[in-house]
């Protein structure tokens, strides 16, 4: 895959999150025993934290021997963590530091996040722990209370843009900027998603086909079209005809992330054929509501939005 391929190294390669590499890049520079051996990286699917969670396992002094990465989904349970209590002692083979990576750490059982609490609150110091996850408030508090915790956004349209025209650099291969626009607005801010994309319409030269390719990944559900097309409606009508337009959407059981991203695609898919500079300044404004993303707020923040689409001039 071409995110792994492209995957960054080291905190001066990562692209976008600035506030939390520079902090990160603060902190490995503190000395050993000033470290935080137990850090939190919160945030989107997608969005970096297991990438920056290898690169600071690295700036320990872990190596490949000493950086264990255990995905919570698939081993949840106590018998996890006592391992982890059994080996966590053990120097590392190799290295001088071990850094276990815990992805989707709130799927870790209470009994098992328990256990886990034990180990931190006497940390071996050359052990670290790293937890990686999109749901931080399933975290027990008392292990919350122990980490660092430091936010992993999504990116920005341009830092999206930055991300794939390095990416094509370094492998020295040329798109058109208007492709990369596209997967710039259906990505959703989602680098990981942007890079899945960018792979699938890579050798693509024609960017309507390209285009397409893009829109029907985001496209799949017939109800978000019908209510993307509401959405598209003259501002007087969507006014007049908001109360269908909520109704619509509330019958949706599609991720709400996953629906705000396949109006995002549509509307910018429109923008491209609309002539009139009426029309055109109108999903220009719904472009701009929808781009904020609703990974936190749920259906109620996308609701919101659909609001705002249907009430703000």
């Amino acid at each position: 895959m071409l995110y792994q391929i492209v995957r960054p190294k080291k905190l001066d390669d990562v692209i976008g999150n600035s506030a939390t590499v520079g902090a990160l890049r603060r902190l490995v520079k503190q000395t050993p025993d000033k470290h935080s051996h137990t850090i939190m990286l919160r945030g989107p699917s997608g969005c970096g934290k297991t990438t920056l969670a290898r690169i600071l396992a690295t700036s320990f002094g872990s190596g490949e021997q000493g950086t264990i990465e255990l995905n919570a989904a698939n081993t949840r349970g106590i018998e996890t963590i006592r391992d982890i209590a059994t080996n966590s002692y053990l120097p590392s083979l190799g290295s001088s530091a071990k850094t276990y990576i815990l992805d989707e750490s709130h799927q870790l059982t209470k009994a098992a996040q328990e256990a886990l609490l034990k180990i931190i609150e006497d940390n071996p110091p050359h052990c670290y722990f790293i937890l990686c996850t999109t749901e931080p408030e399933n975290i027990i508090k008392t292990v919350r209370n122990r980490c660092s915790e430091y936010e992993v956004g999504l990116l920005t349209s341009k830092e999206i843009l930055v991300l794939l025209n390095g990416v094509l650099k370094k492998l020295e291969i040329s798109s058109k900027g208007e492709i990369l626009e596209g997967i710039s607005y259906t990505c959703g801010g989602c680098p990981r998603t942007a890079l899945v994309q960018l792979e699938q319409v890579i050798d693509i030269k024609d960017v309507n086909e390209a285009l397409g390719i893009l829109v029907k990944g985001t496209e799949r559900d017939a109800n978000v079209i019908d209510l993307c097309k509401l959405l598209m409606m003259a501002p007087e009508i969507r006014r007049k005809r908001w109360q269908q337009i909520i109704e619509k959407f509330s019958l949706l059981d599609e991720e709400p992330e996953k629906i705000r991203r396949a109006v995002l695609t549509f509307l910018f898919n429109r923008l491209r054929k609309i002539e009139l500079i009426e029309d055109a300044e109108d999903i220009t404004h719904l472009l701009t509501i929808f781009s904020q993303n609703v990974y936190y707020g749920g259906k109620s923040q996308l609701g919101a939005l659909i609001a705002r689409a249907c009430f703000e001039k």
